[in-house]
């Protein structure tokens, strides 16, 4: 009879808890939703249970999957028609949220939703959705996954689209160390054109986003914008963008430095150039004499960006127009003119938003001279013009939030002014009168070129050779002949062409090339076999319109790899240094390589080839840290006949110490014979140095640690480990978030066991304490499915070290694992430290004590009731939490004994 009315006061108790869970903390069912209103309201969403799946409904933004997990439930009515935003950014406890909005009850009404805030610390969140005045929304506030833990936090509501956010310093000036800006409109701006890879350059960072984020990355080309560009999954040095326009959109989207990281100086420009409380838009546009025909919006006159389509115009003319851009597009007007004689024209823009303007030549596409710089105007220095057709380009100067109607407006007007010049084309500047090359330097200077032949052959991106001059050669023996802008005495960005006669005649191209691997300023080189006796058309041109003065260098024979250019001449290698030299080699191997060869890419070029034979059996350690180029290296245990994951493979050393040289271990089994891949980074990658073997220690398999059930002790403080001979793979995935890059998977681990001396917050650490990326991850016993905490990269930690934070109960024997990002991160050693925050010690046992703060009452029944039917709240030792456990709560409450 006891037993029965305990189990009604249970009862009771679960009910009221649930009550006053939902009491302006939000319901835990959306029938049960909260009245919220404008302004701040608490919340709790460490009960929730119930998940809003919106995958194809609303997209919370580019991490994890569409589902808001383990919500809590608000209704909200509308006070006024108004744009509202609502936000935990920054007021969410460090808790990772998300929002959705609803017309009722049901996934399928979704309005809006959201993941993380634009500049909101710890994953925190901003949604805005336009509100109709005496409408009812329901809100549900959760967490980014199924293992991210809710609890306590601010969420506000404020109309016309303010609140969280915001906050830093003016708009208009630098501020180091904060995000955003006071005027959160400019911010709002500032951040959705801060799109670093497409404008300014797709570097190594943009890269792996790219390999993070996109499920295709491949390509060539040059120039900018998403859609042009090179590979999206490896950095290219002075280009912006990536030629897959989906990845690139998607890269550059979630690229936004100023309101993520720092408001720095670039910041502060954008923001002087954008934004109406900076200052733009003040600019007074002179009067035109002829209107563009395309209206904002419209696309009638693409030029070379839309089959050719222009609008025409002439010199000295003032012409009146309208652009826009957004959504990384821009608007790009074209007018065409023509001159008849020696023209040197300038022009001027003048535009309410940041813009520039260049003059293009109509044949090759290729801008002639330089864009013009300033602003309001925009100005270009004056260009010396020979007779032929042009173009006169008109753009913003950046990808996004110019709209059709915006608040700058979308109005210039653009000057093109002209006076008479001396223009003298080059010699050879026609194939009719190409010039005699011979054997050595031939000089030529394309700067008043034309072009006479503009179709694209194999120029980087689909770009044009323009601004051509001609040569005609005529071999005196049969043979290999190289010609090359390479090693002239200034090389610029040429490209060369070998034709049996002239294009405009019927001839036909043999051979081409842009960009020499190796060269420098993608200047060209090109080894040809031209037969003796018959004369050769050699047209050379600048890539996209680059001019400048150099040689033609020919010369009889092609250059010479090195013996070990191939695998099946691969060299000898022993411990110790063996030097290499990859001057003049071939891509013999897989190009790319795996995937999970590095962080940027899996580009593998121009490669030599080693074998090796392990003396004992242990670890080796490869290292060309004498490099001081950017190396790759693969291990297999053969010569790959294709595609394959090599044994090993490193693209930079894991230390940070040798730059972007590499390095990496292979536990060697003594006699057994290795295959060692040496190679580059980019085509253009070569390079000597030397392969360091060494015996790195550890390997051979056993040993304490290299299993769960064989763990070491982990004490607090500092515990050098050492994942040498480590092969345990710990899979979390649907269990544990190791964070937004790679899998769940905790790559070769060690195991140690550790049992809390004192409850609480305990902080696992290799954060600049090892030298390789490591993962770290928390369990209660070697199953899996026990996990209570893991991590990736810690937060500012060099080298993809990672911090791990778990509250922790006397007690309780705990698995704690380190290992690696990927199944090929080197098996580096480090220190773990282990601390605590706010410990109790742990005293006698107290049953029911779950928090160790010396009393039982409502915060431990919240753990028995969040682990209803599970093992985290049995305090009766029967391996399930129920009425039992309630039991035993519930007769101690109050302070422990």
């Amino acid at each position: 009879m006891r037993l029965d009315s305990l189990q009604i006061v249970a009862g009771g108790l679960l009910a009221a808890c649930t009550t006053l869970g939902a009491y302006a903390q939000g319901g835990l069912t959306c029938a049960a939703a909260v009245d919220a209103f404008d302004g701040d309201n608490a919340y709790d969403n460490a009960l929730g249970t119930e998940d809003v799946d919106t995958t194809g409904l609303c997209d919370p933004g580019p991490f994890g999957t569409d589902v808001n997990y383990d919500v809590v439930w608000f209704k909200w009515v509308a006070s006024t028609t108004d744009t509202y935003t609502f936000s935990t950014c920054n007021t969410a406890g460090g808790v990772d949220t998300r929002f959705s909005a609803h017309l009722d009850c049901t996934a399928a009404s979704v309005i809006a939703c959201n993941d993380d805030g634009t500049g909101c610390a710890a994953y925190s969140s901003i949604m805005t959705f336009s509100a109709t005045a005496g409408t009812t929304y329901y809100i549900a506030l959760g967490v980014y996954s199924a293992t991210t833990a809710g609890g306590p936090g601010v969420f506000s509501i404020a109309a016309g689209g303010g609140g969280g956010g915001g906050g830093g310093g003016d708009c208009c000036v630098a501020n180091p160390g904060t995000v955003c800006c006071s005027d959160q409109a400019c911010c709002d701006t500032v951040c959705a054109a801060d799109a670093y890879c497409c404008t300014t350059e797709w570097d190594e960072i943009c890269a792996d986003q790219a390999v993070t984020m996109c499920s295709i990355c491949g390509g060539g080309g040059g120039g900018g914008g998403c859609g042009t560009g090179g590979d999206c999954c490896v950095s290219n040095p002075g280009t912006t963008g990536c030629m897959d326009a989906e990845c690139c959109t998607t890269v550059c989207a979630a690229d936004a430095y100023c309101c993520d990281t720092e408001w720095d100086q670039i910041c502060a420009d954008q923001a002087v150039a954008m934004c109406a409380a900076c200052g733009a838009g003040q600019c007074t546009l002179p009067s035109f004499a002829q209107a563009e025909v395309e209206l904002c919006g419209e696309d009638l006159n693409g030029g070379c960006n839309g089959g050719g389509v222009y609008e025409p115009t002439s010199t000295n003319n003032t012409i009146g127009g309208t652009f826009w851009a957004s959504a990384s597009m821009r608007d790009t007007d074209w007018y065409g003119f023509e001159v008849t004689e020696g023209t040197e024209v300038s022009l001027q823009i003048h535009s309410y938003i940041p813009s520039f303007c260049a003059i293009v030549d109509m044949a090759g596409c290729s801008i002639l001279g330089a864009a013009s710089a300033g602003t309001c105007p925009s100005v270009t220095a004056p260009l010396c013009l020979g007779p032929g057709s042009y173009y006169v380009v008109a753009l913003p100067a950046m990808f996004a939030d110019f709209p059709c109607g915006g608040s700058l407006g979308n109005d210039y007007t653009l000057t093109i002014s002209s006076v008479a010049c001396t223009f003298v084309p080059p010699a050879g500047d026609n194939c009719a009168e190409a010039v005699v090359a011979q054997l050595g330097g031939n000089a030529f200077d394309n700067s008043n070129a034309n072009t006479s032949y503009g179709e694209v052959t194999c120029g980087f991106g689909g770009a044009a050779f323009s601004k051509d001059v001609f040569f005609s050669f005529t071999p005196t023996v049969a043979n290999s002949y190289t010609l090359q802008t390479c090693d002239s005495s200034a090389p610029f960005d040429t490209g060369i062409e070998v034709w049996d006669g002239c294009p405009d005649a019927g001839g036909v191209m043999l051979f081409c090339n842009d960009d020499g691997v190796g060269c420098a300023n993608y200047s060209s080189f090109l080894v040809a076999d031209l037969f003796d006796g018959f004369t050769y058309i050699i047209r050379v041109g600048g890539w996209d319109g680059a001019t400048g003065a150099t040689e033609l260098n020919i010369s009889e024979g092609a250059p010479q790899g090195p013996e070990n250019d191939d695998c099946a001449n691969a060299g000898m290698a022993a411990v110790g240094d063996n030097p290499f030299d990859t001057a003049n080699s071939t891509t013999d191997g897989p190009n790319p390589t795996d995937a999970s060869c590095g962080t940027f890419g899996a580009g593998f070029f121009n490669d030599v080839w080693f074998t090796f034979t392990a003396p004992t059996t242990e670890n080796y350690l490869f290292s060309m840290c004498s490099a001081t180029w950017d190396t790759r290296i693969d291990i297999y245990g053969a010569c790959p006949a294709g595609p394959e994951v090599p044994l090993a493979c490193n693209d930079d050393a894991a230390s940070g110490a040798c730059g972007l040289a590499s390095e990496c271990t292979l536990a060697c089994t003594s006699g057994t014979t290795y295959t060692i891949r040496i190679g580059g980074y980019g085509a253009g990658t070569f390079g000597a140095g030397t392969l360091a073997i060494s015996a790195d220690g550890g390997g051979g398999g056993g040993g304490n640690g290299l299993a769960c059930t064989d763990p070491l002790p982990l004490v607090v403080g500092d515990n050098a480990f050492n994942r040498a001979g480590a092969t345990v793979d710990l899979d979390f995935t649907g269990l544990c978030d190791m964070g937004p890059f790679g899998t769940e998977v905790n790559w070769n681990c060690v195991f140690y066991t550790f049992t809390p001396a004192e409850s609480g917050h305990y902080v696992f650490s290799t954060c600049n304490l090892a030298t390789h990326d490591t993962r770290l991850s928390a369990q209660t016993t070697c199953d899996v499915t026990s996990v209570v905490a893991c991590n990736d990269d810690g937060a500012g930690c060099a080298s993809y070290t990672s911090i791990m934070e778990a509250d922790l109960l006397c007690d309780q024997e705990y698995i704690i694992a380190v290992g690696g990002y990927v199944a090929t991160t080197a098996l580096g050693a480090g220190t773990l430290n282990v601390s605590v925050v706010g410990g109790t010690p742990c005293g006698p046992a107290c049953a029911a004590d779950f928090n160790g703060d010396g009393v039982r009452d409502g915060l431990d029944m919240t753990v028995i009731l969040s682990n209803w039917g599970s093992t985290g709240g049995d305090c009766n030792g029967d391996g399930t939490t129920d009425g039992l456990d309630m039991t035993v709560l519930l007769s101690g409450w109050g302070a422990c004994p």
